[in-house]
């Protein structure tokens, strides 16, 4: 197969009255393309998104030449290939349409050979307006499901038409109307046959793994042809037997002893090497064995949900995953490798790909293949109803179809998932038969993306929608006995923080808490103006209605009213880790009844207020620094209950038996210990117990005035643990804290790792050190500092600085320095 590629720089262009061509860059988008020209501010800035909404109301042309032999055009056929095409449009060729689409998530093939000509060529990509064909389309449906306003949608009806839900603007996420052409743009040539899909199917027993592996062939002739596999070195030729349109062809392969693949924590992460080679077409996939299991089924406690691989019953612990940004041009390996190695970094070994986003490119998945992070996967439906007609239902069978067939050989994906919150929609309809159409609707939408992705990959369990109670039971928002659930009583629903010790969940894949991005990412957005919770700038970086009301107002349950912006950014911070931490340990230590928590969210879109625990500039929050603890492989946690109990809780996702010794030390504020108490442990592999419960009456007679400091030090196996967590009697509040001086040295040691020393004179709580202007990532954060415990930090920096760079601009915040008597 010979290739034509059509990537590089073309043409762009729009319908708007006077606008002169500009050249453009493909794989692309429209939006990039302005601000790349000068044309247009970027729109993580300020308030530039609002200089791109004309942007939707035009068609795009984008358009380039091409020169071809005599030679490329004597193959039987040839294709031109598009792996995404944003979104509703047609391709011309020489003036002629070849081709037309409304699915930004379906690859386009399509045989152009009679449209082409020796020598000069020109090539069109016209993208017509998406609003005013969903505006078309809601015209035309028997139920009236078109969303317009939800989640701060600035683009109506996004609902009907098959292109990323999120850029039209969600509840943390801006409106940046992108078009254009992502991924491969190309002429390929074929003689007869074309290698469209090759995918895997795994058979483990003891010792063994029969692989079988199937390639789907697209002929134009009826006859035999050549396939080649090879797997690990194996080679393995057949003859298939060829019709015209789509055939078959397989083989298996045995491997003895195989080098399992495991989620990050629990092993290493080999991956096989198999080539399909069909003529001239050649695919080269990383193949990772691996026994996996999605397992769901009543038990005593409601319907279980967990994932067991290669035997072991896996706590997931992670984050929803969203898109990285709202222009896809942007999506770069690097980009990719940072956020998530920082997932790995925070002990993560799950993330759910949240389906208001996109089928994300090959690299995504390639590297949480090689850092062993499982992926709950979303279809790309959320939060609203689609319409179940014969074109849509026609438009998603090829979406799926392909996107499922091109990513099942992914190790990396635990499971499909066919909408996010989609069925719960269902609740607002009224439950008579006016809100009949709106259920049969569902029914018919769901039903189809179920046959359709259980065709296309046999080898994973298909949930239906999250939340859901279970293969079968679409219902349960907040059942907490059944299958997963989103809980968001403590954020939306306005309830304390102790709130997440009522629900014992089997699987938690969403709840969060919101805080403020960085200060360098705050300063970068604002350009240093406006730096006021209030102003109008910074709540246009804040897209849920009354977040910032709902902030401020937990503050003054929990916390001292903040003293300045930079205080008010820092405790917002300190509270959204505190939340999500107080769920997270909890629930980590009820396994195995509770074997998941995916907070909302791991990243964001743009610079914004949000639920996430790495900001748009990669940035970590306090919470992310908080994961790296909470989802430690060994916890400990002292845990507050209204009862007036402290229960001593722990849990491991270790392979071996905890064996060591909690000390449980009583510190007044001044940092003076009033007593102590030593707590032997021993816990099995992949568990958790609670080795004491003690009325907090026994631990201290001043609850405003102590505070409980928890170690943990043992062994699994030949590994040493080390673990720290607090516990306070009452609200941060109610204490008095004390005014500690804490001092500072940066170095930088032989080996050229910087080191940030940090000592108290009295107890500090929710340290957090950043440099002012200069990114940072540290070994550990926002902690309790105590008196005589120095902590030595270590800590990598983005950008050239010296020592005395770093010293100039270093801050320490903590609770107390927040706020003014």
């Amino acid at each position: 197969m010979s290739e034509l590629d059509l990537s590089g720089k073309w043409s762009l262009t729009c319908s708007k009255s006077g606008f002169q061509p500009i050249t453009a860059q493909i794989p692309g988008d429209n939006c990039t393309a302005l601000m790349d020209a000068g044309l247009a501010g970027d729109p993580n800035i300020g308030f530039h998104e609002n200089d791109f909404q004309w942007v939707r109301d035009y068609d795009w042309i984008w358009s380039r030449t091409f020169q071809l032999t005599e030679d490329f055009l004597l193959q039987n056929r040839i294709w031109l290939n598009i792996d995404s095409f944003d979104t509703v449009g047609e391709i011309r060729i020489n003036g002629m349409t070849v081709v037309s689409t409304q699915n930004m998530f379906t690859r386009i093939r399509q045989d152009v050979k009679s449209f082409l000509k020796k020598g000069l060529n020109t090539i069109e990509a016209v993208i017509h307006p998406v609003e005013k064909y969903t505006e078309e389309t809601e015209k035309k449906l028997p139920v009236c499901i078109g969303e317009k306003k939800n989640f701060y949608r600035r683009m109506p009806f996004i609902n009907l038409v098959r292109k990323i839900q999120c850029q039209g603007g969600w509840d943390w996420g801006l409106c940046v109307p992108v078009s254009g052409m992502y991924g491969k743009t190309a002429l390929e040539g074929s003689n007869g046959v074309r290698l469209e899909h090759v995918y895997t199917e795994q058979k483990h027993s003891p010792g063994l793994c029969e692989l079988k592996v199937i390639a789907e062939i697209d002929s134009d002739f009826e006859g035999t042809q050549e396939v080649a596999f090879e797997f690990d070195g194996v080679r393995k030729n057949i003859t298939a037997q060829l019709h015209k349109g789509l055939c078959t062809a397989e083989t298996s392969f045995s491997v003895n002893n195989p080098k399992l693949w495991f989620p990050a924590g629990y092993g290493k992460q080999p991956l096989y090497e198999l080539t399909v080679c069909v003529d001239s077409c050649f695919q080269r996939k990383r193949i990772g064995l691996r026994d996996l299991q999605v397992v769901s089924h009543p038990d005593e406690h409601g319907i279980c949900l967990y994932i067991r691989v290669n035997g072991i019953n896996v706590f997931a612990k992670g984050a929803d995953w969203i898109p990285m940004d709202s222009r896809p041009q942007t999506y770069t390996r690097e980009r990719y490798d940072e956020l998530l190695s920082a997932a790995v970094e925070a002990n993560m070994n799950m993330l759910r790909v949240w389906g208001g986003g996109l089928y994300e490119p090959e690299d995504f998945y390639d590297l949480c293949d090689e850092k062993g992070i499982l992926l709950w996967h979303d279809c790309m439906f959320a939060c609203a109803q689609y319409p179940s007609t014969p074109d849509f239902l026609s438009l998603i069978t090829d979406e799926l179809n392909y996107q499922i067939k091109r990513l099942r050989d992914h190790a990396c994906i635990a499971l499909w998932c066919g909408d996010n919150e989609c069925a719960q929609f269902l609740n607002w309809t009224k439950n008579d038969e006016s809100g009949l159409p709106f259920i049969l609707n569902y029914d018919r939408f769901s039903r189809t993306v179920d046959q359709i992705v259980s065709r296309a990959d046999n080898t994973r369990l298909f949930w239906p929608t999250s939340p859901c109670n279970s293969r079968y039971d679409y219902s349960g928002w907040h059942d907490d006995s059944k299958g997963d659930m989103h809980y968001w009583n403590v954020w939306h629903g306005g309830a304390d923080l102790e709130a997440y010790y009522d629900v014992i969940p089997r699987f938690c894949s969403e709840f969060g808490y919101q805080a403020f991005p960085s200060l360098n990412t705050i300063e970068h957005f604002t350009q240093g103006k406006q730096l006021n919770v209030t102003s109008p700038l910074m709540e246009f970086h804040q897209r849920n209605s009354g977040g910032n009301s709902k902030i401020v107002e937990m503050f003054t349950r929990y916390f001292r009213v903040p003293a300045s912006f930079e205080d008010f950014v820092y405790l917002s911070q300190v509270q959204q880790a505190v939340a999500i931490k107080t769920g997270v340990e909890y629930w980590r230590t009820l396994k195995p009844v509770c074997m998941g928590t995916i907070y909302w969210q791991l990243n964001d879109n743009w610079p914004v207020a949000s639920w996430s625990s790495l900001d748009y500039y990669h940035e970590w929050k306090q919470l992310h620094y908080h994961a790296k603890r909470f989802y430690a492989p060994v916890i400990a946690a002292a845990i507050r209950k209204k009862t007036g109990s402290i229960e001593i809780r722990i849990a491991s996702d270790m392979g071996s038996t905890l064996k060591g010794n909690i000390r449980l030390s009583v510190f007044s504020m001044s940092g003076k210990l009033k007593s102590e108490r030593v707590i032997p442990v021993e816990l099995a592999p992949y568990s958790a117990s609670i080795p004491e419960t003690i009325p907090a009456a026994d631990l201290t007679d001043a609850p405003a005035e102590d505070f409980l400091y928890l170690e943990l030090h043992g062994t699994c196996g030949e590994k040493q643990i080390t673990f720290r967590n607090e516990c306070f009697f009452a609200k941060y509040k109610e204490y008095q804290l004390p005014e500690s001086k804490i001092g500072t040295e940066i170095r930088r040691d032989s080996s050229g790792v910087l080191h940030l020393l940090l000592e108290s004179d009295k107890p500090a709580f929710y340290v957090f050190a950043e440099f002012k202007g200069i990114r940072a990532v540290f070994s550990d954060n926002s902690f309790t500092l105590l008196p005589e415990q120095p902590r030595d930090l270590t800590f990598r920096i983005y950008g050239e600085y010296t020592v005395d760079d770093l010293a100039k601009a270093l801050v320490i915040r903590h609770l107390r320095d927040s706020y003014e008597e």
